[in-house]
């Protein structure tokens, strides 16, 4: 959960304040679980949770990061790849890191994005795309 959430927002403090959200959120919910995998309706939330921190932070927050660079190649590959995943559309980045980096299969990923199977795969075939690409462009 952690590891998405850091995926999605690239902020280590700020993932660990929207997983406790996360896990407050579902444990308001618990009484309308309605069944299904249990991991794909914890990252739903997840998923929710960061978009409407999000949101939030967007319509108060008109400064810009500003970013250090790094002279660690390790952690200069990470920026890299946070970077390029930030630039994917909200959708696809979290059905890639939700499949690929956290290895959910292709229906906890659909139960999370509140997605059909078939759309799911389409939407992970153009996310690796665009990821691939992408990652070109910044090497």
């Amino acid at each position: 959960m952690y590891g998405y959430l850091v995926s999605l927002c690239r902020d280590f403090v700020l993932a660990e304040d929207l997983m406790q959200d996360t896990f407050v959120r579902a444990t308001r919910a618990l009484a309308g679980y309605q069944g299904g995998s249990p991991r794909a309706w914890l990252f739903a939330i997840a998923r929710t949770t960061f978009l409407d921190d999000y949101r939030r932070r967007t319509r108060r927050s008109t400064e810009e990061i500003v970013e250090t660079p790094f002279s660690d190649p390790d952690v200069a590959e990470q920026q890299t790849i946070l970077a390029v995943l930030g630039s994917l559309p909200e959708t696809q980045r979290s059905a890639l890191v939700l499949r690929d980096q956290l290895g959910l299969s292709y229906e906890d990923v659909a139960g999370a994005l509140n997605k059909s199977l078939p759309a799911t795969k389409v939407i992970i075939h153009r996310a690796r795309a665009a990821f691939r690409r992408a990652y070109e462009q910044e090497q």
